[in-house]
């Protein structure tokens, strides 16, 4: 597979199936780079001496260790990979780079690569004092996360190993990550659109955004790094660049970001189908192209860019876990011979497949719909399978936003319109909503948009939509050149079986269009803008058109039963919830920050029973920020209709009918965190609604805004409405609050309040935070009892940035402290080693135990070396935790004095992780501990 030039098609058509090559076609990678590796070294000004940049290109090697090679030693590197290297970067970051911020609903960046198997690396951030320390795995791959940071914040970041010399990425500015692929309309460079003299001569004015290229390769194997580098957007830069992905960015900056940096990521190949940028795994789920997929995985030879999966291998695969605020995708026209449902198969496969690999939850996915264009084609499949998969009730795929530009057609005809200007308004209109959480009608972000079709009495159809305000029918551009305009042109159909279709007039209501029905026979279906060119299309007083549809028509005798109050009975939810012991579940805030919606939510359930987390005890399923968006006219708060189309109450539903819980967030305040609307005056009716929900615990945050006079005003509050819930149902709302920290202030009535209360800061997945935060909560111990517990925030364990000894102390250290198990991972995807940690039966039992005591240092403390943590058990004996908190191994004693037990009695001593008896023991028991480990025992006298 060879890098190719990126060139601009002036035609685009379906791909030719790949030709099989045989054995004596193919050429080794050593044939290859021989004649230029010769030529190299012949016009080498120094003899001997190999270019560093030429050799990076050609093959995934250790560039910075490279000074000087002889000629037998270049041939060996381009033959195999050299196994002792520096520490090494993928391309994607280099200098003048943008990272997604986590401000805005944003999420946490990463930073990857490779060294030597088990090499120390530390990544470093100036300024500022961030370090993060990480060990290379067996296969010499690291990977760390990277704290909060703010929009518009610089850095440099540093990256060394314990060998060879450290890399510095300068100029790397936090904001904004959008990802562009597709086939040509997204490839189409800025300097081909309608205004792009005056486009490209103001680029200078926006050099908070930076660009990236994605060189176009082919691979039949997923690689690890591709081609590229990051520039500053400029007049000489941006002429080359994706034009939609570019205006997006420029018009975000005009709607909302400012001078807020914005990364742009194109990878997109011109004539390529859908199915180049899927991953074998996700090509089978829709059982196309199997025998092309069979091919594929016998041989190593890959001809074409249309092949399945050889464009997600090398050109998306290498910038899996790049943190992005969203994906845009521009691409069917070379699928318009495949159909609507297999289309909507492949692309909402697709959209999960790269969230699911990608690690950050699901971030946000934009979708252009075909623009007119004549064709052979059924084009309307595809642009009706780019409407379906947007978010809809019980549909499987959430945040998904569609620009459609049914209306922005080249009169021409041709597949590539020059008015990408406005493609990239619509897109990030649609950006606002689907990312920002923008509502309607604060920002008018979608043309009419089809909500039911229902028969009346008379035999007419009324269509009703959303985002209606002003409706009327107006040409498109370029109609008179091709199908017709609205004067001579239908732009809806009505038909009785959905084969024939007959032209329909359409009068305006108020959120309405009627259309009159003449021909006599029952309508069932209606369909709008059918066409590969239509002429006419539904706008609003936006000027935004609705998208293409064929919906069924609802009887006037089926409305008439629907119309009918339906009376169900739903399982009441009784009795009291067990808090005898700390709660047990799942924060969604850590991992998934802002990427969170209903699927993840279902799924994460799923996962409770699949993985024998519910086993466990773990029971809660708590959604963090970024639920809710608005309050309705009546002070209702309302769900984010692109990430929860169900609703609360189906989702809670759903969660119980796995027998497990469901939890919600809020703020005190009138903002949250993330600045979406908190409970300020609205404490009652939020309880009452989370009530009707069927909502087993609230996190109650402090965070921004107005808020009342007194801290506990609003706690007070929801405890009366979580009363009167609990009067009327029979179900407790568990309620958790942010926060207390003054064992002789608030810690002297919290807890007749409050059923669990943050003691400290956000927890990070680094072992300075976890032990901050142990210590801050090791503070109020004597504050907490059964039932009522002091919260050091959610557990990290499966979370990068911790080792697996750093995470088994954590959660050794989370039971000794009677601390809420909420794990705050990607319980999904967590792998087998993960699971084991958060369900080691003997480790769980302690935080099981209804004693009710909290564990607390027992020994002096020591912040560089070893520690005694011990807790009392109901059957009086003692979990003891040997903490060493230094970088080196140390041995750590635990006296019978420090633990209250009898000078000089024996007790036995059992190893609860290992599950296993050590020893009987008299006096004292001591341990090796290793640098960041807990050895974790059960002591029991004898």
């Amino acid at each position: 597979c060879a890098k190719h030039v990126r060139t601009f098609p002036g035609k685009e058509v379906a791909p030719t199936p790949p030709k099989k090559s045989s054995p004596k076609d193919r050429v080794s990678s050593v044939d290859i780079l021989l004649p230029a590796f010769r030529s190299e070294l012949s016009s080498s000004s120094t003899q001997g001496q190999v270019s560093r940049e030429w050799l990076s290109s050609k093959q995934p090697s250790c560039p910075d260790t490279m000074k000087v090679l002889v000629v037998l030693a270049g041939l060996l590197l381009a033959a195999s990979h050299v196994s002792q290297c520096a520490v090494h970067l993928p391309k994607i970051f280099g200098d003048n780079m943008v990272m997604q911020t986590n401000n805005e609903y944003g999420a946490r960046s990463f930073i990857w690569g490779t060294a030597n198997p088990g090499e120390k690396v530390t990544v470093s951030r100036k300024p500022g004092s961030d370090e993060y320390i990480v060990n290379a795995d067996k296969q010499g791959k690291w990977k760390v996360m990277l704290n909060p940071t703010g929009v518009g914040q610089k850095h440099d970041i540093t990256v060394a190993g314990e060998s060879g010399p450290a890399i510095t990425l300068a100029d790397v500015l936090w904001g904004n990550v959008l990802l562009c692929s597709g086939q040509s309309n997204m490839q189409i460079p800025v300097s081909y659109i309608l205004n792009a003299t005056a486009t490209i001569a103001e680029a200078d004015k926006y050099s908070n955004i930076r660009l990236f290229q994605v060189a176009m390769e082919t691979s039949a194997t997923p690689k690890d790094d591709l081609n590229g580098t990051w520039k500053i957007n400029s007049a000489k830069t941006v002429p080359p660049f994706s034009a939609v992905c570019y205006m997006t960015a420029l018009w975000m900056s005009r709607f909302h970001w400012g001078d807020t940096p914005i990364g742009l990521i194109q990878s997109d190949w011109g004539g390529t189908p859908i199915q180049a940028w899927m991953s074998p795994e996700a090509l089978k789920q829709c059982g196309e192209f199997e025998e092309d997929i069979q091919v594929q995985e016998k041989s190593d030879d890959v001809t074409g860019p249309g092949t399945p999966s050889c464009l997600y291998n090398a050109m998306i695969n290498p910038l899996i876990g790049m943190t992005v605020r969203a994906a845009l995708w521009y691409q069917g026209e070379a699928n318009v011979g495949q159909g609507r449902d297999a289309y909507v198969c492949n692309l909402g496969t697709m959209i999960q497949s790269w969230r699911d690999v990608w690690g950050i939850g699901d971030f946000t996915w934009l979708n252009v719909q075909l623009a007119p264009y004549k064709s052979t084609g059924y084009v309307s499949g595809v642009r009706l399978a780019e409407t379906d998969v947007r978010p809809h009730s019980g549909g499987p795929i959430d945040i998904v936003g569609t620009a459609v530009i049914i209306d922005l057609g080249d009169p021409s005809g041709i597949i590539h319109p020059h008015n990408k200007t406005e493609v990239g308004r619509r897109m990030a209109l649609q950006l606002l909503h689907n990312a920002l959480a923008v509502q309607y009608p604060n920002v008018t972000f979608s043309g009419p948009e089809f909500k039911s079709a229902v028969e009346e009495s008379s035999g007419n159809i009324v269509i009703s939509f959303d985002y209606a305000e002003g409706m009327y029918m107006g040409d498109t551009h370029g109609c008179d050149m091709n199908e017709g305009c609205c004067g001579n042109y239908s732009a809806f159909e009505v038909s009785a079986d959905n084969e024939t279709w007959i032209k329909a007039e359409a009068k305006f209501a108020a959120g309405s269009v009627q259309i009159q029905q003449s021909s006599g026979k029952t309508v069932k279906y209606v369909r709008l803008d059918i066409s590969n060119f239509p002429g006419c299309a539904l706008y609003n007083s936006a000027q935004l058109p609705a998208a293409p549809f064929i919906k069924e028509v609802t009887s006037w005798q089926e409305r008439l039963e629907r119309e009918v109050p339906l009376v169900m009975e739903r399982p009441m939810l009784t009795g009291s919830q067990d808090l005898s012991t700390p709660p047990m579940g799942f924060n969604s805030w850590n991992f998934y920050h802002c990427n969170i919606d209903e699927r993840i939510v279902m799924k994460t359930a799923d996962a409770f029973v699949s993985k024998g987390l519910a086993a466990a005890g773990y029971q809660y399923v708590n959604i963090d920020d970024c639920w809710q968006v608005e309050r309705a006219a009546d002070g209702t708060i309302v769900a984010d209709p692109v990430r929860f189309p169900s609703g609360m109450k189906a989702l809670a539903d759903y969660v119980h009918s796995k027998g497990l819980k469901f939890g919600l967030y809020t703020a005190q305040a009138e903002f949250t965190c993330q600045k979406r609307p908190g409970a300020w005056q609205h404490e009652l009716q939020d309880a009452a609604t989370y009530c009707e929900w069927g909502i087993d615990y609230l996190k109650i945050d402090g965070c921004g805004g107005r808020r009342n006079p007194h801290t506990n005003d609003s706690w007070i509050l929801f405890k009366q409405g979580f009363d009167k819930c609990k009067q009327q149902t029979g179900r407790q709302i568990v309620m958790s609050v942010e926060s207390c920290h003054d064992v002789s202030g608030c810690g002297a009535w919290i807890p007749s309040l409050a059923n669990l209360w943050r003691t400290c800061g956000d927890i990070q997945a680094n072992w300075k935070s976890i032990m901050s935060n142990l210590d801050r909560n090791n503070g109020m111990a004597s504050v907490a009892k059964v039932g009522h517990y002091n919260d050091p925030d959610m557990l990290q364990v499966g979370d990068t940035g911790l080792s697996i000894t750093e995470a088994k102390a954590h959660f050794s250290m989370w039971n000794i402290a009677m601390a809420p198990l909420l794990a705050g991972n990607d319980v999904i995807g967590m792998d087998n080693e993960t699971v084991s940690i958060l369900t080691s039966p003997e480790v769980v039992a302690i935080n099981k135990d209804t004693l009710g005591k909290q564990g607390t240092r027992v020994s002096a403390a020591n912040t560089t070396g070893g520690e005694v943590w011990a807790r009392q058990l109901s059957d009086h004996s003692v979990a003891v935790g040997l903490l060493n908190r230094g970088d080196a191994t140390t041995t750590i004693t635990a006296t019978w004095d420090m633990l209250n037990i009898t000078a000089g009695s024996k007790a036995a001593v059992r190893d609860l992780w290992a599950q296993k008896d050590l020893s009987v023991a008299s006096g004292q028991f001591s341990s090796a501990v290793q640098s960041h480990e807990v050895v974790l025992v059960k002591i029991t006298p004898q």
